[in-house]
Formats: C-alpha cells, sequence, structure tokens
C-alpha cells in the first residue's frame, strides 16, 4: 500500500473514530489527522514507547487513563491510533501531562476539555479494531489475542489499579453504563424473587427475551467468565429457593450437580441455557413447597398455573372455566373451597405481587404496569394495589427503594 493510500486510511480512520491517526515511518511522521486537532499532540510522550516497542501491534495505558493503539502496516511504517477519553483521575495526571507538552497555563483549561471530547473506546473494542485492520491489511487473520497489551513492569499494587482502570474503561464503553449496571442489579434481583415465589413460568417469558445486562469480570478466558458467572448464578438460585422454602440440604445438593455438569460443558452458550434451566428447575420446586397440602391440590396447581401463564393479560374467569374444562360456577366454587379465597381475589394477590416486583426493579410508569398486567385503566389498578396492599403503588415504590 502506497503512502497516499495509507494516509488516506488515516483520515478515514480519524473520522470514523473520532480520535487522532498517525502515520510514522521509522521516527518521522508522515500524517497526522483528527477531527479535533490538539496542538501540541498528546501522543507526544508516548511516541517514542509506541514506534520503539517489539510488538507488531499493540496498546498501551497512560498514566491519565488513556489508551493508545499502535500497528505496524509496513516494514518501518506504524500507524498509531488514540486518546481515548480521559475517565478517571484527580487531575494531576492530566496537569502533568500539560506540563510535559508545555502548554501554556492559560490553554489548560481548553486544552483539558478537548481532551475529554476524545471518544470512550475500550480496551476490547481497540483490540478488536487493531485486530480487524491488520487482517485486512495483510489479508490473512490476525487474531485479537496476538495484540500486544502494555502491562509489564508494574508491582502488585500497580497491576491491580491499572487493572481497575481497564476494567472501567471497558465498562464505559457506552454512553448509558451506568443505567445498564443499574439494570444489571435489578434483572438479578427481579429474577431471585421469581425462583422465591416459586414463578416458573413467569422465567420462561423472561427467558425468551432477557435484556441487556452487565456481569463483572470474572476471568480472562471467555468460557471460563461464563462458567464462572454460572456458578454465581447457582449460588443465588440456590439462596433464593431456600428463602422460598427449599430444604437447604435439597438446594445445596442442586447447586453442586448444577455446577459440576457446568464444568463438564465447553459451549457458553449451552452453559447459559443451563443457567437458566437451573433457575427454572428451582422456581418449579419452590412453587411445588407453595401449593396447599390437600388431597385436591391437583386443581390448584391448574388454576394457580394459569393465573401465573396469563398474569400479563386481563384473566377472566369465563374464558380460564373453559380452557380448563370446567363450568364458570363450578371452577369459582371449587377454588374458594380449596383456597379459602375467591378465585378474583387471588388473580388481584398475584397481580399485586407481580406489579411489587415492577414497582421495584424497573422504572416503567404507572400506567404502563397497569397496561401490561391486564387492568382496564391506571386508576382501577391503584385501586386494586392499595386494596391487597394497604398503600398505593407509588408510596410503595419508594419506600422500596430507600
Amino acid at each position: 500500500m502506497d503512502l497516499d493510500t495509507l494516509a488516506a486510511l488515516c483520515h478515514s480512520l480519524a473520522k470514523a473514530y473520532s480520535t487522532g491517526v498517525r502515520l510514522y515511518r521509522g521516527a518521522e511522521p508522515l500524517a497526522y489527522c483528527s477531527v479535533y486537532p490538539l496542538n501540541p499532540d498528546p501522543a507526544g510522550p508516548h511516541i517514542p514507547k509506541m514506534l520503539e516497542c517489539g510488538a507488531e501491534v499493540g496498546i498501551i495505558t497512560t498514566s491519565a487513563y488513556q489508551f493508545y493503539g499502535f500497528l505496524t502496516v509496513a516494514p518501518e511504517l506504524r500507524v498509531i491510533l488514540g486518546p481515548t477519553r480521559a475517565l478517571r483521575g484527580d487531575g494531576r495526571e492530566l496537569d502533568g501531562l500539560m506540563a510535559l507538552l508545555a502548554v501554556p497555563p492559560e490553554e489548560w483549561a481548553g486544552y483539558a476539555q478537548a481532551l475529554r471530547s476524545a471518544p470512550i473506546i475500550s480496551v476490547h473494542r481497540m483490540a478488536w479494531l487493531l485486530s480487524s485492520l491488520v487482517t485486512a491489511l495483510r489479508g490473512h487473520p490476525f487474531s485479537v489475542e496476538q495484540v500486544w497489551l502494555d502491562t509489564q513492569g508494574e508491582d502488585i499494587r500497580q497491576s491491580v489499579h491499572a487493572s481497575h482502570t481497564r476494567r472501567r474503561l471497558e465498562e464505559a464503553d457506552d454512553d448509558d453504563t451506568q443505567q445498564l449496571v443499574q439494570q444489571s442489579y435489578a434483572w438479578e434481583q427481579l429474577i431471585t424473587s421469581y425462583i422465591e415465589d416459586g414463578k416458573p413460568d413467569i422465567l420462561r417469558e423472561l427467558f425468551s427475551a432477557p435484556p441487556r445486562v452487565e456481569a463483572g469480570r470474572m476471568a480472562q478466558n471467555g468460557l471460563r467468565q461464563v462458567r464462572n458467572m454460572g456458578i454465581c448464578t447457582a449460588t443465588l438460585a440456590s439462596r433464593a429457593a431456600i428463602r422460598g422454602g427449599l430444604d437447604p440440604q435439597d438446594a445445596f445438593l442442586a447447586s453442586d450437580l448444577y455446577i459440576q455438569k457446568m464444568e463438564l460443558i465447553n459451549d457458553p452458550a449451552a452453559i447459559e441455557r443451563l443457567a437458566q434451566e437451573m433457575m427454572i428447575d428451582y422456581a418449579q420446586q419452590v412453587e411445588r413447597i407453595k401449593g396447599p397440602e390437600t388431597g385436591h391440590d391437583r386443581f390448584f396447581r391448574l388454576c394457580a398455573q394459569y393465573v401465573s401463564q396469563n398474569i400479563f393479560t386481563a384473566i377472566r374467569a369465563e374464558r380460564m372455566a373453559e380452557e380448563l374444562g370446567y363450568t364458570r360456577a363450578y371452577l369459582c366454587t371449587r377454588f374458594k373451597q380449596e383456597a379459602g379465597i375467591s378465585l378474583t381475589r387471588y388473580v388481584q394477590q398475584e397481580k399485586a405481587a407481580e406489579a411489587k416486583r415492577l414497582l421495584r426493579f424497573t422504572d416503567q410508569g404507572l400506567g404502563e404496569i397497569a397496561a401490561l398486567l391486564g387492568f382496564s385503566s391506571q386508576s382501577h389498578f391503584q385501586t386494586v394495589f392499595k386494596q391487597i396492599t394497604g398503600e398505593t403503588p407509588m408510596a410503595y415504590r419508594r419506600s422500596s427503594q430507600v
């Protein structure tokens, strides 16, 4: 590839990723492209390290918590990308950088603001970008595992700190990261509440289209990460089932068996499916425990299962009786005999319990929750909720989030 084409590539990369892209031949700068060109170039103090590095492709981390990536496109020709946004630090790192670059003091504020406008590009994204560029330029695969990372020469404390920094930067891939983390925690709480209450049917529905969640980094290897997540899920699920009434010995035995099975599976997707099956299994065991202790509990279970499966619709006794093979009168009369409460009251209790979960673990409005649960109106939902729980939906939401 000739120099003009490489310069055009640098220009395109700068536009695509909103960061600086440089082309060097040995120590000689040939091109510098950026949507927000800074003078002096903030990469200046780090350029020698990237030019002299023996690795063909790599990423370095600066003391100002930024990433720079570099790749060798031909003998003596190297492309350097960066910086990413400086996300952490108490300001001393940026001040030190500007002093090193000899930025006039009166320009520090503007220079720092320009640095903070750099894009958020995580280590993983930077590595995949470099890997794809090298693959395209050379015409043969270059794996992301071959990208060199600047982690040498650190003591234990620095290594932990750098790892934490990288992790925080990785978590900042998207502007909604904080919301994503909160959503992940809310998802965990929602799932365990369904296990504790014995709601396998709702779990099946949720697992059909789960939200995007963020898990903590527990391993560098992808397969090991998924296995570790499965182990953590087994711990959470077993404890939720115990809170729901399952015997601790049975819960821990099941957890051990599931974990052993996860260790034997080498397909991450299969491990995730097994984790979902495990959670549904725990919920089913709790469901059986929570059923009434009578000789006619099959009838109640059928009714309870129907309500659970249709919790997000308007449940009508006529339709329920027809689908279960009973008359409306027989269904309502027998249900009250076996459950001790009317079918209508039971449905309201189940919908109120589901509403509590939605109020506590989501940010959906009252109108959305009312529609989701099949109420005729928001006011009807609020009336039923207060009758069942003794407080309004908003009062419950406020008290549950304290």
